[in-house]
């Protein structure tokens, strides 16, 4: 595996993805019952913008760095902002981007618990030097796969499961919808929040038909295009598929995305939208 995520740290793609996570880690919070959370795909934890591999692409500079230069109403973006504006030194300007280990870890009470596993050994100890000190935190350097069958369910018996899978094998859709329905099987009442890619030639699609066929209910997608999605240049859109996901989270992210993706993509080029692949 050659994936490295500090190519695309802060790209359109990763506001979409962690908009939703603070929503979903949000809701957890609301009651005083301990969660769980698994990150199976965790990656280094913290990226700099002034890095070789950052600077390659600058994708950041179309995602959140133009989200952050706005001013928002709406309270999840908002809540976003101030999650990816706390450097690590203390500096104003925008740098350092918090992956989704950190933001999840910054969201825990006392009670609260996370495993983040990182299949890569250089990436997983870039990750237990951030997460040093962290008393709730483990960090495993192991296959993100295998972790599902490994610590689900889990004690808490509440709490969200986050799959980010790198997409680099050609059957990396069939993994995950085994990994997803295996998940399932193991912890009924978790949530679990799948990210997948929108490209030309209708991968995603075939995914969304298997979980289908599946017969597994309660299955929100939210998608988020910058680009028609039969483009055939590279990653057009980003697509999340919620199962078990938590009360109004669909509405919320209908009034939430589009005002995201009118900053993200200002000249109109793709479209947002969210809504059921499996009611109840």
């Amino acid at each position: 595996m050659n994936y490295r995520h500090a190519f695309h740290a802060g790209n359109f793609a990763d506001v979409h993805k962690h908009v939703a996570l603070l929503m979903l880690l949000e809701h957890l919070r609301k009651k005083p019952k301990p969660f769980f959370v698994l990150d199976t795909h965790a990656g280094r934890g913290l990226y700099d913008f002034k890095s070789r591999e950052a600077e390659r692409g600058a994708e950041w500079q179309n995602g959140v760095a133009k989200v952050v230069a706005s001013k928002w109403d709406q309270p999840e973006v908002a809540a976003y902002v101030r999650a990816t504006r706390r450097s690590p030194t203390g500096e104003r300007a925008l740098r350092f981007y918090p992956g989704s280990p950190l933001l999840i870890a910054e969201q825990l009470r006392d009670t609260d618990r996370a495993v983040f596993v990182e299949q890569q050994t250089d990436e997983a100890q870039f990750l237990r030097k951030e997460a040093q000190g962290l008393a709730r935190v483990s960090v495993l350097n192991q296959d993100g796969y295998a972790a599902l069958k490994a610590h689900l369910p889990p004690k808490e018996n509440r709490g969200l499961v986050l799959i980010d899978p790198p997409f680099e094998t050609a059957d990396e859709f069939d993994r995950l919808t085994k990994a997803l329905l295996f998940g399932l099987e193991r912890w009924s009442n978790g949530t679990f929040c799948v990210w997948y890619p929108i490209k030309a030639g209708g991968a995603h699609a075939r995914f969304h038909r298997q979980l289908k066929d599946s017969g597994v209910k309660k299955l929100l997608v939210s998608e988020f295009n910058i680009k028609p999605a039969d483009s055939p240049l590279g990653l057009n859109g980003s697509g999340l598929l919620v199962a078990n996901p938590p009360y109004q989270l669909d509405e919320r992210l209908q009034a939430v995305l589009p005002e995201l993706h009118r900053v993200v993509s200002p000249n109109g080029e793709g479209d947002v939208k969210t809504e059921w692949l499996v009611g109840e």
